[in-house]
């Protein structure tokens, strides 16, 4: 668990499914991430074969005070690269929760990993998760053509880099 002040980072835990079931619905996905159903057993179940935490993919919750906020996917897909992506509810963006999750999460990746790159990307329409990484030192290296499908069409995403 890692946590500054109300924020807090852990590992998932069987009472968040139904949480991660709930963001994973094209209104809390909201205008800029891909959305597919998925049945909640599937869910179950996966969370049963290692938790949302493996040398690969892990899956953390982010809470802000009492209740659950987002998620942050951590993907580690090549030796000393890493790549994120956050997820908030809609009712805790913009309050400044986006820069200290991501604050949180580079140091304990940079800290606790072989990691010297650690990569996200966004919609070229999502202003606000550009103005965050940028804040934070994130490079937008280019642009990724058709990069990801959501509300029915393919959109272009920025490539964001930061280095240790």
């Amino acid at each position: 668990m890692i946590k500054q002040g109300s924020i807090c980072i852990r590992t998932i835990e069987e009472c968040d499914l139904k949480v991660i079931y709930e963001l994973n619905s094209q209104k809390k996905r909201g205008n800029y991430q891909e959305f597919q159903f998925e049945s909640f057993r599937k869910l179950q179940m996966q969370y049963e074969k290692d938790g949302f935490c493996s040398s690969e993919f892990q899956m953390l919750n982010v809470e802000g005070g009492e209740k659950s906020i987002g998620l942050v996917y951590l993907s580690f897909y090549r030796q000393g690269i890493a790549r994120i992506g956050l997820v908030l509810n809609p009712d805790s963006c913009n309050k400044g929760n986006g820069k200290v999750v991501l604050d949180l999460i580079v140091k304990y990746i940079f800290d606790n990993y072989p990691i010297v790159r650690i990569e996200a990307d966004t919609d070229v329409e999502n202003i606000i998760a550009q103005k965050v990484l940028e804040k934070f030192g994130f490079l937008k290296e280019g642009t990724l053509r058709k990069y990801r499908y959501h509300h029915g069409t393919y959109h272009d995403s920025y490539m964001y880099s930061i280095i240790k």
